[in-house]
């Protein structure tokens, strides 16, 4: 073996002595180098607002889908039946319910079911208040007060049962119909 063979033997070995000068024992890897970041640059800089892009604007919900005319006219007769039904059902306590569920659901679909929404609401709190007030006057006046008030309390819960039925009648037919007798909570 020649002194040409030990150099190139040497190099190649794990056990060599490195090169730099530093004294490394051997088999004992080299740590990683720890590279630094690169100092930011003034267009690497976040902008002004923070980490996150500035919020856009208010975007507009976007707009329900029309309602075919033939469907509107379903849905606003729906209204007046289901809540005469539900008046007949609750002696008119919980029968605002039902047109004001489905006016919330379907008023920005059609003007129709918009205004009879409206017009059926307004009749049904009206049976609400003619049910509260009666029942209030009748032990207001220690019960003197209930052959007004009952007889009245019939009277306008049959009424609205009566006129619902019109107004579904008038609504499936397309017509703007107000309800008399009402007070109008909704305008």
């Amino acid at each position: 073996m020649n002194d040409t063979d030990r150099t190139e033997g040497a190099d190649t070995t794990p056990e060599a002595a490195p090169q730099d000068g530093s004294s490394a024992q051997p088999g004992a890897a080299e740590p990683p180098a720890i590279e630094q970041a690169p100092s930011p640059q003034p267009s690497d800089a976040p902008p002004a607002g923070g980490p996150f892009p500035p919020p856009g604007g208010p975007t507009a919900q976007p707009m329900p889908a029309r309602m075919l005319e033939s469907e509107a006219r379903n849905w606003a007769m729906l209204i007046h039946i289901i809540a005469a039904a539900a008046a007949l059902l609750s002696l008119g306590t919980v029968s605002w319910v039902v047109p004001l569920v489905l006016w919330l659901i379907y008023r920005e679909r059609s003007a129709l079911i918009e205004h009879h929404g409206k017009q059926n609401l307004n009749l049904q709190l009206t049976l609400l208040v003619v049910m509260v007030g009666g029942v209030i006057i009748g032990f207001a006046t220690l019960f003197i007060g209930f052959f007004v008030t009952i007889p009245a309390m019939i009277l306008y819960g049959l009424y609205s049962i009566v006129i619902s039925f019109v107004a579904g009648v008038k609504a499936n037919h397309g017509e703007y119909y107000r309800i008399p007798l009402i007070i109008p909570f909704l305008r």
